[in-house]
């Protein structure tokens, strides 16, 4: 999803006015396609859940937590940064002068930034450390300021489990009506929040998290009172009743897991999502990797006089998608697998026998991955063996096989917006 977004940006954003035909439909629902996002947010909600609850059941300690979240994010993310620094160099100050940094949809080079920008970067704090210290907000890669939210998500969890651990789920809910009164207050006194948690963005990853425990541990009165609270928040979101960033994509699209969760088992063994499964493997690098170089692509074949809505179809996005799936797979086989968290012991469940190397185990964790290629952006995977129960509890956790993920366009020059 985020790739083709980013492939028809510019034919988007530069097209006289929409015609009425099929092509223009196209590129005006492609330009809609930042809903990936929120998305996003939800499966990130879930996942991380999972890593917490599998945490939590087998004594891990929290800093065990926290170093498999920075182990997973920080040395891919540095190493595309690095890799985007000389991107600039030979493309846009070298062999094709401006082709990232120009007009139309400008990435900044990377000696633009500030150096408390960059700590905002190295760190994935730069949606909200301007608060702190001054200064605007400007993110490298663009796509980054998704990954300085979950950062922030990553950090709330990992508080949770480290002081309610029996209690993670009533946390989480306590939580998430901390935030519901935080940004009313913040909004009624007309506060700035839009980078922090608090803005409202946790509602998403909240219900990611509701997914995760109606799926392992609700009875059937929970599982009512969950899909009923994430219906009331879909129709309060996209009624426009409440203002939750991205809410109006987020909660029906928790809700459609919650309903589809019936039918994971076929899902996780259907051919039609093979193609997927494979990207699936690497949509971290495929997430990290592709913007630079579908600008590249997109601006060169704009330059070229290659920009009618038809051509941007037939051409600019498939060749977009290629490119980035190739060079995705290059960064996940030389970087991004070297830091993938291995799974820990599995857990057997009372009066069962473990098994660890189970096929269709394996089979559900692909199929995650391969529902979230087509969205391009990054998560974080449960180990394979979540899938037992806390001491005393009835119910074995399932995973569920639904995964998805951009939002805004992604500019360096700070934090987009998310289209209405």
């Amino acid at each position: 999803m985020v790739v083709v977004y980013h492939a028809t940006i510019i034919t988007h954003d530069t097209r006289t006015e929409p015609t009425s035909g099929l092509a223009s439909w196209l590129i005006t629902h492609a330009h809609r396609l930042n809903m990936g996002v929120p998305m996003f947010f939800v499966i990130s909600g879930y996942c991380i859940s999972a890593a917490a609850d599998a945490a939590r059941r087998r004594d891990r300690r929290v800093r065990t937590y926290f170093w498999r979240r920075f182990r997973r994010i920080f040395p891919p993310l540095w190493a595309m940064i690095g890799l985007g620094v000389v991107l600039f160099l030979v493309l846009d100050y070298g062999l094709w002068p401006e082709i990232l940094s120009g007009q139309p949809w400008p990435q900044l080079r990377p000696w633009w930034y500030s150096g408390r920008q960059w700590l905002g970067n190295l760190t994935l704090t730069e949606t909200w450390l301007p608060y702190l210290v001054g200064g605007s907000r400007g993110h490298f890669p663009g796509q980054a300021w998704t990954l300085c939210y979950e950062e922030q998500f990553y950090a709330l969890t990992g508080l949770i489990l480290l002081l309610a651990p029996r209690r993670f789920f009533a946390a989480g809910l306590a939580l998430s009506t901390g935030v519901v009164i935080a940004a009313v207050a913040c909004r009624r006194q007309n506060i700035a929040t839009d980078g922090y948690f608090f803005d409202g963005s946790w509602l998403t990853f909240a219900a990611g998290m509701l997914v995760y425990y109606r799926a392992n541990y609700a009875g059937t009165m929970g599982r009512w009172a969950v899909a009923g609270t994430l219906a009331a928040g879909a129709g309060l979101a996209v009624g426009g009743v409440v203002e939750v960033p991205g809410g109006e994509i987020a909660f029906p699209f928790a809700l459609l897991l919650v309903l589809a969760h019936r039918f994971d088992a076929w899902t996780s063994g259907a051919r039609l999502f093979v193609p997927f499964t494979f990207c699936g493997q690497m949509c971290y690098s495929l997430y990290l990797i592709h913007q630079l170089p579908v600008k590249a692509i997109s601006n060169g074949f704009h330059r070229a006089g290659i920009v009618s809505e038809t051509e941007t179809l037939l051409i600019t996005a498939p060749l977009c998608v290629a490119v980035s799936v190739t060079l995705g797979w290059c960064f996940f086989l030389a970087v991004e697998r070297r830091f993938l968290n291995s799974p820990g012991p599995a857990l057997a469940t009372r009066g069962s026998s473990v098994r660890s190397d189970s096929k269709e185990a394996d089979r559900a964790l692909l199929m995650k991955e391969s529902v979230r290629s087509m969205t391009g952006t990054p998560s974080q995977l449960p180990d394979r063996s979540m899938r037992q129960p806390l001491e005393g509890s009835d119910k074995a956790v399932q995973d569920p096989v639904h995964c998805l993920a951009g939002r805004g366009h992604g500019t360096g020059n700070g934090h987009a917006k998310l289209s209405p």
